[in-house]
């Protein structure tokens, strides 16, 4: 009696260039779309820095006074002073209702940019709003790895904020 042979199977040239075609067929259509998914959501994460801007904007005004400037479009400086100013507190706490601040995180120390290859914050002189890849203009750079956060900033004793009574 002869030993039994096992069946073995295998893959033949044809069937593995087939799958190899197929796997690439599948990355030409997939790698895109995660790139579409990657920039909606930078996107979307730039929107909610300048919403959060916006409300921040809005409760220092109702607890503080009117934060109305000149913007100066070909710099981020107007934008940087706008976000230190949310980010103090007031010394005063004499029998106020309203919260005397910051009204912005402190340990946000983002840079200014006027790249068009970077999303932006660019302050309009009454809010806040988004500059995306593209645009021309100066503004706050929004990071997306986390790299802006760290040591709370500090406020000179004489930091005078901008805006009017």
């Amino acid at each position: 009696m002869k030993p039994a042979l096992s069946n073995r199977s295998a893959f033949s040239l044809l069937e593995a260039i087939i799958t190899i075609a197929v796997i690439g067929i599948l990355a030409s259509i997939g790698v895109p779309a995660i790139g579409n998914v990657v920039e909606g959501s930078r996107r979307g994460v730039s929107e909610n820095v300048v919403q959060t801007l916006n409300k921040a904007t809005r409760e220092f005004s109702h607890s503080q006074y009117d934060l109305r400037t000149t913007p100066v479009p070909s710099s981020s400086g107007d934008e940087m002073l706008m976000l230190r100013t949310l980010q103090w507190r007031d010394p005063d706490l004499s029998g106020e209702l309203n919260p005397k601040g910051p009204f912005m995180r402190s340990d946000w120390n983002p840079t200014g940019s006027t790249s068009d290859e970077h999303y932006r914050a660019e302050w309009t002189g009454s809010t806040w709003r988004l500059l995306e890849p593209g645009d021309e203009g100066a503004g706050i750079r929004i990071i997306f790895d986390g790299s802006d956060l760290g040591t709370p900033y500090v406020h000179s004793e004489g930091f005078t904020p901008i805006g009017s009574r």
